[in-house]
């Protein structure tokens, strides 16, 4: 006979009770270990109870170190007698009014708290509390609580008490002695400028720490202002929307790289609770462009339930993951604002640079007057500036101002641009001969130095002996010495153009050459500032190793190079670099002689080096 099975186990259903409900209390009251965070919590509370004046104060009583914070507001409970408010607030730990206000409403009055235990955050701070409270002129009463006991009295206190007819003011005496060092008046006015940013902006409150314990010329009266981020604000939408949640919102400021390591804030309901969202925990925001160190600033949130106790940190559950969608998928335009602005910066930086650069070479045609600068052009090929244009008339513009096509820059030869390689053969015989400068411009009755250089027929300089003759074939003018490869033309009297002819021989060969000499009024507007630097550009090529070079009407420098990359760390070495690399096309455009390009892109790297060992 088969066994029956046996009858099932009775249910048992009930509630769950803490064996000492005390013992919940005291870890309740001791998971928030930062006397800041509690201090910040009582400024709180007074803030949602709509106060427009709240003055925390550090002080001493005899030997007894003191802590207070008085605000202005509504008062506790201010429906209530002042007995029954406070009995309500010590034997409801854990209950709290705000759970019966709709989530509409707590937003409305940027209310935080909602678990009816912040206020055992006294327990890191000090000993003893005491919460003093008056309510349309009503008598003052008391409420008395000490650290780790479950006794509380009301009474009526004595002393000096303030005059108005509603006041709440709340009391930490015996501070223990690493919370008095924590919330020395400066400290602690920042840490609630920072903790209670969104809620002293969004009340338009005023708030006050007065340390009447600090010594010396130690800051006493502080107003506290609200954290200012740094850096340049992103043009963001300020609100990210979240469906069937309250939209999350966004102000956030974008560092440069040297500007050093920015966080972005977690707020909700106007306080923080997260210092950094790439450390959210449960989260995965730690990723560009959370990561990056170049964002500063706040994503508020007001749907989240946050951690009770410490009050850092939020509870992972639906609105949560709504939020974190919401803000990935809000991630690209972040990254997009992000390179606009580094775009923008580095206009603005070849703006400066340029303009640093021609400061540094504004005397150089005073100086070196033998030195031929470069032509000036916008990017539509219209003269950029008054110098240009005189010069131009001379020397027979066409109707937009723009040089001849003969007469335009054109880019330099590799070997001119330091990639030239020594041939396997030596240069050849006298086969042709150049001027420079190629264009040269002078004042009226001024003098401008020539040079003529002998080339072979593949455009190197020549060795051995070579005799020029030089002479002014058209216009007016004079050439001293009239012979040898340099001469100082001599202008004439009144504006015009002169033409020079050079004859090089060199044994049986020979070569000749001339160049237009344009005689101008005035070489520049008084003040002028240009020094003949074309517009710079910044471009990307890491991969080539040309560091500068001149393309049409623009100046390129190569950012990409290792050289460009090791100077521009620091602003001094990055404007000597430029500075070499366009010492460097002066130069080249007045040598006349291809094979210095690679020297002279040598010299620009040891000096680059030797810089930034010094």
């Amino acid at each position: 006979m088969a066994r029956r099975a046996p009858a099932p186990a009775s249910k048992a259903r009930g509630k769950i009770r803490p064996a000492d409900p005390f013992d919940l209390i005291r870890l309740i009251a001791r998971s928030q270990t930062d006397p800041r965070k509690a201090l910040a919590e009582l400024v709180q509370n007074s803030l949602e109870a709509q106060a427009r004046a709240v003055r925390v104060r550090r002080f001493r009583r005899g030997r007894l170190r003191c802590l207070s914070v008085r605000d202005d507001g509504r008062g506790v409970f201010p429906e209530e007698d002042r007995r029954t408010a406070l009995e309500r607030i010590a034997t409801n730990i854990g209950h709290s009014y705000k759970l019966g206000v709709s989530a509409s409403e707590r937003r409305a009055l940027m209310m935080q708290g909602k678990y009816g235990i912040g206020i055992l955050g006294f327990w890191c701070v000090g000993h003893a509390f005491e919460m003093r409270t008056r309510v349309g002129g009503s008598p003052v009463l008391a409420l008395r609580m000490w650290e780790d006991s479950d006794r509380y009295e009301i009474f009526e206190p004595g002393g000096h008490l303030p005059v108005e007819e509603t006041w709440t003011e709340v009391l930490v005496a015996d501070v223990h002695t690493a919370a008095w060092k924590s919330l020395v008046g400066r400290r602690a006015a920042n840490y609630l400028a920072a903790e209670l940013r969104g809620q002293i902006l969004g009340r338009g409150v005023r708030l006050e720490v007065l340390d009447e314990a600090a010594r010396g010329r130690a800051e006493k009266a502080i107003l506290v202002e609200p954290v200012r981020f740094r850096g340049e604000r992103l043009p963001l939408p300020e609100r990210v929307p979240v469906p069937s949640r309250s939209p999350i919102r966004i102000d956030l400021h974008v560092l440069g790289r040297d500007e050093g390591t920015g966080r972005v804030r977690v707020e909700s309901g106007g306080t923080v609770v997260c210092d950094d969202l790439a450390a959210l925990e449960g989260f995965d925001f730690a990723r560009e462009p959370w990561s990056l160190g170049r964002l500063e600033g706040v994503v508020e949130f007001p749907d989240f339930d946050v951690a009770p106790g410490s009050r850092r940190g939020v509870v992972p559950n639906a609105s949560a993951q709504a939020f974190a969608e919401a803000l990935a998928a809000f991630e690209p335009a972040v990254g997009a604002a992000l390179l606009a602005f580094d775009s923008r910066r580095e206009e603005k930086k070849e703006v400066e640079v340029l303009r640093e650069l021609r400061r540094v070479f504004r005397e150089l045609p005073r100086l070196l007057p033998h030195y031929d600068l470069f032509p000036i052009l916008g990017l539509d090929h219209a003269p950029a500036s008054r110098d240009l244009r005189r010069g131009e008339e001379v020397d027979g513009a066409g109707e937009g101002g723009a040089l001849p096509p003969e007469e335009r820059d054109e880019p330099r030869s590799p070997e001119s641009r330091g990639e030239f390689e020594p041939a396997l053969f030596p240069p050849g015989p006298l086969a042709a001969v150049s001027i420079t400068p190629a264009r040269p411009r002078v004042e009226v009755g001024a003098r401008k130095a020539l040079r003529a250089h002998a080339l072979d027929a593949d455009g190197r300089k020549v060795e051995g002996e070579v005799a020029f003759s030089w002479t002014v074939v058209e216009g007016e003018g004079a050439v001293d010495p009239a012979d040898g490869p340099a001469t100082t033309f001599l202008a004439g009297p009144a504006p015009s153009r002169a033409r020079v002819d050079v004859a090089a021989r060199q044994g049986e060969h020979r070569a000749s050459s001339s160049v237009d000499v344009a005689v101008v009024e005035e070489l520049g507007p008084p003040g002028s500032r240009d020094a003949g630097i074309p517009p710079l550009e910044l471009v990307d090529a890491p991969l080539e190793e040309w560091r500068s070079r001149l393309q049409g009407n623009r100046w390129e420098v190569n950012r990409g190079h290792p050289d460009y990359r090791a100077a521009a760390g620091e602003s001094r070495r990055r404007l000597r670099y430029l500075v070499l690399l366009f010492a460097k096309e002066i130069v080249l455009r007045n040598s006349g002689d291809p094979g210095s390009g690679r020297a002279l892109e040598r010299m620009v790297e040891v000096l680059t080096h030797v810089d930034g060992g010094a």
